[in-house]
């Protein structure tokens, strides 16, 4: 039997040349393992980026205070760094001009954008009598009136610079101590909680969610909305699996035609607390964009019919509704307004016309009378010579110097004259409430030959 014998350095050069032996073997190993860590750390970056982004903001004249989501972020020109995506309101304030207020939607595919106020000055458009410390009472008051319609409204916190929080606050900017708008604030917190609250205990998740949510926005230090920011997220989490359920039923909702109608089992109502559970769903997503514009269509439908108001109501509503939307506000306030210039024409109006003879005899010089009985045409000696009544009206044609009138019975009659363009728009929103818009009658409602009075003198 032969002993193999080593002396001690021997034994340390043996152990030396394994050690350098299994530090390579880790080196080699080590590098492809970095290189595949950096790789995919390149690749998440790319497929997730970041959930920030940047708000670039300007005011004029500058140096306005910017507050995003009731927290000052710094004076104007700025930039807001880390904004989370998603819905936002941006306001300035500066001292001798109006608050100006506006929602801001951070999209991720534009992680960056720019949001620019002009600034207006607080005056009068009459002059006015100051209070004891030098504010504008017109002003004042006007806001107040204001607030009060906003907040009958239902439009407590937008849309953005006509709602009743922005109302108040601007009054606060004028007089700090006014305690009618500091009485009206508190009002608007109370009743957003109350409208939390309801929702949560009736199970709408989503609607509670967006409540609290704008609270937090607009009293950053509202204890009772923290805490319930909290409690609906955790009730969200516990049903997240509901959100099959909700979408199966917001596709029935849309096949019955049921949009936004009734409030607790519409396809709106079902898309909403999907989308409250699981924010990217994309089905969800594109349906809710299908139901906005159905329930859009519904409201110009109303526009045709001439309902301004009933239409100009549903479109403030479809903006609280789509806050995302901007155009749906814009699209009410212009209706307000054509329905205001519409509610200012008088009952009846008068205009010098001439009746134009079917045959080859001269016109015949008279007035024009449109109101919402119908038309009613005077020779000069004031007797009436033509008489038509709305309800026999089948369609009219209106130039700024000519009216051609069809009636049901296929009788036409022609005028001109200066103006009556207006006088047939008086004629169209004044007439009896069973009567159509020109050129739909026929084809939505016909009704029988009205033969009118016709009384040649």
């Amino acid at each position: 039997m032969t002993t193999a014998s080593f002396s001690r350095a021997q034994l340390e050069l043996v152990f030396a040349k394994r050690s350098n032996v299994g530090r390579w073997f880790a080196v080699a190993l080590g590098f492809p393992l970095v290189a595949a860590l950096i790789s995919a750390g390149v690749l998440l970056y790319a497929r997730y980026p970041s959930a920030l982004g940047r708000l670039d903001v300007v005011t004029m004249p500058p140096g306005a205070e910017v507050w995003l989501d009731g927290r000052r972020v710094g004076v104007a020109p700025c930039t807001i760094e880390r904004v989370a995506f998603g819905p936002h309101t941006l306001r300035a304030v500066q001292e001798g001009f109006l608050l100006a207020e506006r929602e801001v939607i951070l999209e991720p595919d534009g992680a960056e954008e720019a949001v620019s106020f002009l600034l207006q000055p607080i005056k009068a458009d009459t002059p006015f009598s100051a209070a004891s410390d030098g504010a504008p009472t017109e002003r004042i008051a006007e806001f107040m009136q204001h607030a009060a319609e906003a907040f009958q409204r239902g439009d407590l916190v937008a849309p953005a610079n006509d709602n009743a929080l922005y109302y108040a606050d601007a009054v606060l900017l004028i007089q700090p101590d006014n305690g009618p708008a500091s009485d009206l604030r508190a009002r608007i917190q109370d009743t957003l909680i109350r409208q939390a609250e309801l929702a949560a205990g009736r199970g709408d998740l989503a609607l509670a969610q967006s409540v609290y949510a704008m609270l937090l926005a607009r009293f950053p230090s509202d204890e009772r909305s923290k805490a319930g920011v909290a409690r609906i997220a955790e009730l969200i989490e516990a049903n997240r699996g509901q959100a099959a359920r909700f979408l199966a039923r917001a596709e029935a909702a849309m096949a019955a035609g049921r949009y936004v109608d009734p409030p607790q089992a519409s396809a709106y109502f079902y898309l909403s607390q999907v989308l409250a559970r699981d924010r990217g769903q994309t089905q969800a997503q594109a349906l809710r964009a299908e139901v906005r514009r159905a329930a859009q269509a519904s409201a110009e439908a109303q526009v045709a019919q001439g309902r301004l108001d009933q239409a100009a109501v549903e479109y403030r509503r479809l903006a609280r509704l789509f806050p995302e939307d901007r155009a749906l506000y814009s699209r009410a306030r212009q209706l307000e307004r054509q329905r205001d210039d519409d509610q200012a024409l008088p009952l009846a109006v008068a205009l010098p016309a001439a009746r134009q003879s079917n045959g080859r005899g001269s016109a015949q010089p008279g007035t024009l009378r449109f109101s919402a009985a119908g038309l009613v045409f005077a020779s000069p000696s004031g007797g009436e010579s033509l008489s038509i009544p709305t309800n026999a009206i089948a369609n009219w044609q209106a130039g700024q110097a000519s009216l051609t009138v069809t009636l049901a019975d296929g009788a036409t009659y022609r005028f001109t004259g200066r103006d009556l363009e207006r006088g047939a728009k008086l004629l169209s929103l004044r007439k009896s409430a069973t009567a159509l818009v020109p050129d739909q009658r026929k084809a939505n409602h016909p009704t029988p030959a009205v033969s009118p009075n016709l009384n040649e003198r």
